[in-house]
């Protein structure tokens, strides 16, 4: 899922732990809040790092406790415990999990990064659910499916299954949830690029004057257990679709009664996924235990998880030294040598890539050329090898290895073009010295200084530095680096506040579309605000199409417009999933699509 996200990777907002807590304890949690994150912050820049995520975790667990237990509904006296010592960080048996800093939103609809994504695999569940061995997707709240001949009515039907408050889950859930995704009042970021599947989804989501409504949306109840879903064209990977968290069910009660705040207390953040949330705290960390009502409850961990909002990889890396963090994805690259060295490290196969953003609606970035010498001076292979240390391939295309177009059996990028030889920088360097001196700014005269926006990370400041060198060794240009935490860089990009900006996008299924889709014009993840009608042409024929062959062939000639001829980005590297565990932490797994499953997962 995901605006990368990346993997590596916190609009800061101080949140009150009332929000598990007795409403007669709030001022006291609220303090209590403030005081958990100065001192997370303060972990990032000191050796104490573990220590402080550790209090910051378990400060005055007395007092929270009872907030725990008056805010918790339990049936049993040993559900109540659990809930507690989750809810305070006290449960010796929790599973604590790094994955990133404080996310942007934990609302299904609304998440596009990848760790907004793995919170709802826990906590939501749609109609299919990826399998928890991390290969591939089956069945979740749909029991099962049938689908029309010409592969555009999709109908299933639901299992019994309850939402965390103990209602069941109906149909009528899943119609709410995907018309508010489509809504243009709602904005969702993944509002065309996977609203857009449905019938109707592209015109409502881009309708300025209201004349095609959210309630047009192909997708009905047909009753409280069957739900029908119409699609905009024949989509056979539609199974992967309906397993993405963008898709989850939601309860139109809920959202309608507490608005944008339905998700900031346990109370109100009802769910119908393995888990349920007990504890959220946006500057500490989300709390999980099973939800009892889960229709696969029997398979799910009995152990709580805690999910930590730590202030950077650095801070990340030594609660997992001091044994604070039980799972810790992409660990600081300078410490991976060591982490191999004690058995800790691991690593695998990732769709997705790492690259540099180009605002093309501001001068002079707007000017192909331009784009072009920035991409050519790029020294991908140095980046990959020296700064990732080999863990990465580098890129020479946008759409990476391990792609194949859906029915078709052969890797995407085997064959055809690429647009960076990584194995020659020196032709690339002359390459981009001749494109900017054609733009107009030989050997760098008259060019403007511009910033490189980068999210707070070692790796990527790293990058970063790389990239300020290699543009003004290479095009003789000056770059400002610009760091901020990743909940302002992903605004920032959003809103196009800036000039050049670390990105990247894991896949959200396994097909090339889910790429190139991005750079639609109309895409809520087009964060460069690219824009070219005969790229979109291509698109959209590409959709269309049901000729396996001939949409291999409109998914490379849109890739072509998009690098080859209008370089709307500069492609870095292929991503590879790297973590630290702790070798107690057994039967979790991890995906090619970024995701991490911890609902088997015990120690």
């Amino acid at each position: 899922m995901k605006k990368i996200i990346s993997i590596l990777l916190a609009s800061v907002m101080i949140a009150s732990l009332a929000a598990c807590a007795g409403q007669n304890q709030a001022a006291n949690t609220a303090k209590q809040a403030t005081t958990a994150a100065k001192a997370q912050t303060k972990a990032a820049t000191t050796a104490k790092a573990a220590t402080t995520a550790k209090a910051a975790t378990t400060a005055k667990a007395a007092t929270t406790a009872k907030q725990a237990t008056t805010a918790a509904p339990a049936t049993t006296k040993a559900a109540t415990t659990a809930v507690k010592a989750a809810a305070t960080g006290s449960d010796p048996n929790a599973i604590n999990v790094y994955l990133a800093t404080s996310p942007e939103t934990i609302d299904p609809t609304l998440g596009s990064a990848l760790d907004s994504g793995n919170y709802a695999n826990h906590i939501f569940e749609g109609l299919m659910r990826y399998k928890w061995d991390g290969k591939g997707v089956e069945p979740g709240m749909a029991e099962s499916y049938t689908t029309s001949a010409d592969g555009l009515v999709w109908t299933f039907k639901l299992r019994d299954s309850k939402w965390s408050d103990g209602q069941p889950v109906k149909a009528d859930d899943f119609v709410y949830a995907w018309q508010r995704l489509v809504d243009p009042k709602v904005a969702a970021p993944y509002a065309l690029d996977m609203g857009g599947f449905i019938k109707n989804g592209a015109a409502i989501a881009t309708c300025t004057d209201g004349s095609i409504t959210p309630d047009k949306l192909g997708v009905k109840a047909i009753d409280a257990k069957t739900l029908e879903v119409t699609l905009e064209n024949p989509t056979p990977y539609f199974d992967q679709i309906a397993a993405f968290a963008t898709f989850s069910p939601i309860r139109k009660d809920i959202v309608e009664k507490n608005g944008d705040n339905w998700t900031k207390s346990p109370d109100t953040y009802v769910s119908n996924g393995p888990f349920k949330c007990v504890a959220f705290n946006p500057d500490q960390k989300l709390s999980i235990v099973p939800n009892p009502g889960y229709w696969d409850a029997a398979n799910v961990t009995k152990q709580s998880i805690n999910f930590l909002f730590l202030a950077d990889d650095n801070a990340a890396f030594a609660a997992f030294r001091s044994g604070e963090v039980d799972y810790l994805s992409a660990p600081p690259q300078e410490e991976v040598n060591a982490l191999k060295n004690d058995k800790l490290f691991g690593d695998a196969a990732q769709l997705g890539t790492y690259y540099v953003s180009y605002n093309t609606q501001k001068a002079p970035l707007d000017n192909v050329l331009v784009r072009k010498a920035l991409t050519l001076a790029i020294d991908t292979n140095f980046i990959a090898n020296t700064i990732r240390q080999g863990a990465v391939k580098p890129a020479e295309a946008f759409v990476g290895d391990g792609f194949t177009t859906s029915g078709y059996t052969k890797n995407f990028r085997d064959g055809w073009q690429k647009y960076v030889s990584p194995s020659d920088y020196e032709a690339n360097k002359a390459a981009a010295q001749k494109a900017l001196s054609d733009a107009g700014y030989p050997n760098g005269d008259g060019f403007p200084k511009l910033e490189y926006l980068y999210n707070d990370n070692s790796t990527h400041a790293a990058i970063g530095e790389a990239l300020q060198n290699m543009w003004k060794q290479v095009l003789n240009i000056d770059v400002e680096l610009k760091v901020a935490d990743w909940n302002t860089v992903l605004q920032d990009r959003r809103n196009g506040n800036f000039d050049i900006a670390r990105n990247g996008w894991i896949a959200d299924y396994n097909d090339p579309a889910t790429m190139l889709n991005l750079f639609k014009s109309d895409s809520g993840n087009n964060d460069g605000k690219y824009n070219n009608p005969d790229f979109d042409a291509k698109l959209d024929a590409a959709n269309k199409e049901s000729n396996p062959e001939k949409r291999n062939q409109l998914l490379h000639e849109a890739e072509d417009i998009l690098i080859g001829k209008d370089w709307a980005l500069g492609p870095v590297y292929y991503y590879t999933n790297t973590w630290a565990v702790n070798p107690n932490l057994k039967d979790w797994s991890i995906s090619a699509l970024g995701y991490a499953f911890f609902q088997k997962a015990h120690k």
